[in-house]
C-alpha cells in the first residue's frame, strides 16, 4: 500500500478521505489531531505546476511516504503557485500516531524542502525567521494590542513607578503604594498586581527587568535638566493629605449627588463618568488591572451612551422597539441591494453597469452605520443590568464615604464650639 496518492482526479476528494477514516476505524483512533497540514509555496513565475506538484510529492514521500497516507495537491489559483500536504495522523502500518516535535519544521521539513528544491534550479529562502522561543510578554506586546492585557498594564504601571523613584527602593515602595505586592527574597524578585499571583522580573521583556529598571532609574536621575512645574501625578502617591482629601470628597460627592434618575441613558452616561474619573487618575485609591481594563471599552460606552440619548431611549422596552426598527431598515436596505446584484447579472452595458455599482456602494455606507448600531443596541441589551448593579454599587460606597465624612465635619465643628 502506498503512502502518497499521486494521481487523484481534481474533483474526487472523498477516495483519499474515506481511504484515511477506514485507517482510523481499523486502528480505533478517531479521536484528537485528525490530520496535519503543510503549505510549501513557490517564487511566482518560477516554477511549473507539474514540478511544484512533482517537489510535493518527493517531499512528502521523504518524509512521511513509508508510514503515513499523504496528500498532495498543488494549487495554481494565486500568483504563486504552491502545494497543500494533508497528513493522517494515523499510521497505515501500525496504527501509531504521529507527533511532531517543535524542531522539526526546521530541522528536518525545511531543510529537505531546500534542498529539492535547489536540486530543481529555484531559489530559497535565504535568511529564516528566528525560532528562538519567546516569552509570553515578549510575544503579546510587540505591537500596540486592541485591549490591554495584565502585562502590558503592569509595564505602564512600572513606567509610571519609575518616573517617580529616586532608587530601586523607593521603586518598589511606589508599586506597594500602588496595590502591588512585591517580593524580593530569593533569587527571582516578583511582583504581584491586585487579583493576580507574582509575576518574576526576569520573564518580562526588555527594558521591565529587575537591572533595567535599575539602570533606568539611573539615567533619569543623571538627567539635570529643570523639572517640569506640573509633574505627573503617580496613582497612590499624593503631595500631603489635604490633596487626597480633595480628591475623594470631589469623587464621592459626586456620585451621591448626581444622576439619581433611573432611565436607561442616565445610567449609562454615570458609567461613562465613573471609566472616565479613573482614566483621569481622580480615583482616591487606585484601581485594580480589571477595573483598568473595563476602560478599553469606555469608547464602547460612551458610543452606546450617545445612542441612548440622541435616540431618547429611556426604558428596555423603548429599546427593544428601536432594535426591531432598526432591523427593518436594514432588511429593506438588504432587499434593494439584492435586486441591484441580480441586475448586474443580466449584462449590463458599461455605464449601465456604473451606475449600478455606485448605488450598491451607497447602500453599503448607510448599512455601516446601521451594523455599528445593532452590535451596540445588543450589547446595551446584554450589559444593561450589570451596568446597572456597578453605578448603584459605586454611589452606595460614596453614600457611606460621604456620610462618615459629614459626621466627622459635624464632630470636629462641635469640639472646636
Amino acid at each position: 500500500m502506498s503512502g502518497v496518492n499521486l494521481f487523484i482526479p481534481p474533483n474526487d476528494w472523498q477516495t483519499p478521505a474515506n481511504q484515511m477514516v477506514s485507517t482510523k476505524l481499523r486502528f480505533g483512533k478517531q479521536g484528537g489531531r485528525l490530520a496535519y497540514h503543510l503549505e510549501q509555496s513557490f517564487k511566482p513565475g518560477e516554477v511549473t505546476p507539474d514540478v511544484a506538484h512533482q517537489i510535493g510529492v518527493e517531499l512528502a514521500k521523504e518524509l512521511f511516504g513509508d508510514k503515513y497516507e499523504v496528500v498532495v495537491a498543488t494549487h495554481t489559483d494565486k500568483d504563486h503557485i504552491h502545494s497543500h500536504i494533508i497528513l493522517n495522523s494515523v499510521s497505515f502500518v501500525d496504527g501509531s500516531k504521529f507527533h511532531q516535535p517543535n524542531a522539526m519544521y526546521y530541522d528536518r521539513i525545511r531543510k529537505l524542502s531546500d534542498q529539492l528544491c535547489a536540486r530543481y534550479g529555484l531559489s530559497i529562502i535565504k535568511e529564516a525567521k528566528s525560532h528562538k522561543y519567546e516569552s509570553y510578554p515578549a510575544q503579546h506586546h510587540k505591537k500596540p494590542q486592541p485591549s490591554p492585557t495584565v502585562h502590558s498594564i503592569m509595564y505602564q504601571d512600572i513606567d509610571r513607578a519609575i518616573d517617580a523613584a529616586a532608587g530601586l527602593n523607593d521603586f518598589y515602595r511606589i508599586l506597594t503604594q500602588m496595590g502591588y505586592r512585591v517580593k524580593r527574597e530569593g533569587k527571582y524578585p516578583a511582583i504581584a498586581p491586585q487579583g493576580h499571583g507574582f509575576f518574576r522580573l526576569y520573564k518580562f521583556k526588555d527594558g521591565y527587568t529587575e537591572e533595567d529598571i535599575r539602570n533606568r532609574i539611573a539615567e533619569k536621575n543623571q538627567d539635570r535638566r529643570p523639572r517640569q512645574q506640573n509633574p505627573r501625578q503617580v496613582y497612590g502617591v499624593w503631595k500631603n493629605q489635604e490633596e487626597h482629601r480633595a480628591y475623594q470628597k470631589r469623587y464621592t460627592g459626586y456620585y451621591a449627588r448626581r444622576y439619581d434618575r433611573r432611565s436607561l441613558n442616565a445610567t449609562y452616561l454615570h458609567y461613562r463618568y465613573m471609566l472616565v474619573s479613573i482614566r483621569r487618575q481622580t480615583y482616591p485609591r487606585y484601581p485594580s488591572i480589571e477595573q483598568r481594563k473595563a476602560l478599553a471599552k469606555l469608547e464602547k460606552y460612551s458610543q452606546e451612551a450617545r445612542l441612548l440619548v440622541h435616540n431618547k431611549i429611556q426604558t428596555g422596552k423603548e429599546l427593544s422597539a428601536y432594535q426591531v426598527s432598526l432591523g427593518e431598515r436594514i432588511h429593506e436596505l438588504h432587499k434593494e441591494r439584492w435586486y441591484l446584484k441580480r441586475d448586474l447579472q443580466k449584462n449590463p452595458t458599461w455605464e449601465e453597469r456604473q451606475v449600478i455599482e455606485q448605488k450598491i456602494s451607497g447602500i453599503n455606507q448607510r448599512l455601516k452605520p446601521l451594523y455599528r448600531e445593532r452590535s451596540l443596541c445588543k450589547d446595551i441589551a446584554e450589559r444593561c443590568t450589570s451596568v446597572t448593579a456597578a453605578v448603584d454599587r459605586e454611589k452606595e460606597i460614596a453614600q457611606r464615604q460621604l456620610g462618615r465624612e459629614r459626621g466627622d465635619e459635624l464632630w470636629t465643628t462641635q469640639q472646636r464650639q
